[in-house]
């Protein structure tokens, strides 16, 4: 039960996209949550500007929230890390944000950074590292272990001892069978069914999944 007492945590979302204002109205279903700004890092930027009433900041501005707020990167590519490590940079430290209707066993652990959308599933003993987006719906089976900066995108399906290696990029719907691992930066296209371990730095698609690319960087 939430301490009425204690003010809730007061958050700017970095990312002024589409996402970004999706993980704001997640973040309005956590009473431990307060939404503040947005924070831009790219231009163009208009200062003074404002997305759903709240004001955008440009990243140097960071630095005078690190003191009382916390930050959550909403940004879907793998390469937010660059965001982040601008934000850390200046001070600024990181929530974690389940929405409510997510199912998190007590026996799985979730890195800071990581935004758990609504109707996620997330099994025993599964270790989600930081900064991952584990979107809509998602269900990840019991003993996985998802590296950092990993993006799952809506529906997809994890089964159980799955292993995804830094800033891979999992798509929607797609499905991974047991005992599996995706390599570090490697991609998996919509509605993909792995059936074998995936390479580092390859993308895959199809039914099974099969490798169309080879030397990317996530998505």
């Amino acid at each position: 039960m939430m301490d009425v007492s204690k003010p809730p945590t007061r958050l700017v979302i970095l990312g002024t996209g589409t996402f970004a204002q999706e993980v704001a109205d997640l973040a309005s279903d956590v009473p431990d949550f307060e939404v503040v700004g947005f924070a831009a890092s790219t231009p163009p930027y208009e200062p003074g500007s404002t997305l759903l009433g709240l004001p955008i900041y440009w990243v140097d501005e960071l630095s005078h929230f690190a003191d009382r707020h916390r930050a959550l990167c909403a940004l879907v590519t793998t390469e937010r890390w660059r965001f982040i490590q601008q934000a850390r940079e200046l001070g600024m430290h990181f929530a974690t944000l389940v929405h409510p209707t997510a199912r998190i066993s007590r026996l799985a652990t979730i890195g800071e950074g990581s935004i758990i959308s609504a109707g996620v599933v997330i099994s025993t003993q599964t270790q989600i590292g930081n900064h991952v987006i584990v979107n809509r719906g998602a269900l990840i089976g019991h003993h996985d272990k998802i590296h950092d900066l990993v993006t799952v995108g809506p529906g997809a399906n994890l089964a159980g001892n799955v292993t995804v290696g830094k800033c891979a990029w999992i798509g929607i719907g797609a499905i991974v069978l047991e005992k599996r691992t995706i390599g570090e930066h490697s991609i998996i296209g919509a509605r993909a069914v792995v059936t074998h371990d995936v390479p580092a730095r390859v993308e895959v698609m199809g039914v099974p999944a099969r490798i169309v690319k080879e030397n990317v960087e996530g998505l």
